[in-house]
């Protein structure tokens, strides 16, 4: 089970980064804007790999609390990269 999770963090840290590069095809933002999306990206990143493997070791306490303070910062963060410096005739 535990490789299993570690494969799965691959595949979303490979997913997020192609959608990374597909969004800066089609978009022109400043760099710390991109800056703000990549440190929340591998805040949310570091956020799930913290808390799986902190279920897997029976912490739950301690994965809870990993997802609260690393996952809702990286959220907040995209969140506001997205609000602020998307331009707002684009379009998913």
């Amino acid at each position: 089970m535990e490789l299993v999770q570690w494969f799965f963090m691959g595949v979303l840290f490979t997913l997020s980064v192609f959608w990374l590069a597909y969004l800066s095809t089609r978009v022109t933002m400043p760099w710390y804007s991109w800056a703000m999306m990549i440190a929340g990206k591998l805040s949310i990143l570091l956020g799930i790999g913290w808390a799986g493997a902190s279920f897997l070791e029976g912490v739950a306490q301690s994965g809870a609390m990993g997802l609260i303070l690393f996952s809702i910062t990286g959220i907040l963060l995209i969140m506001l990269a997205w609000r602020w410096f998307m331009p707002k005739s684009f379009k998913l």
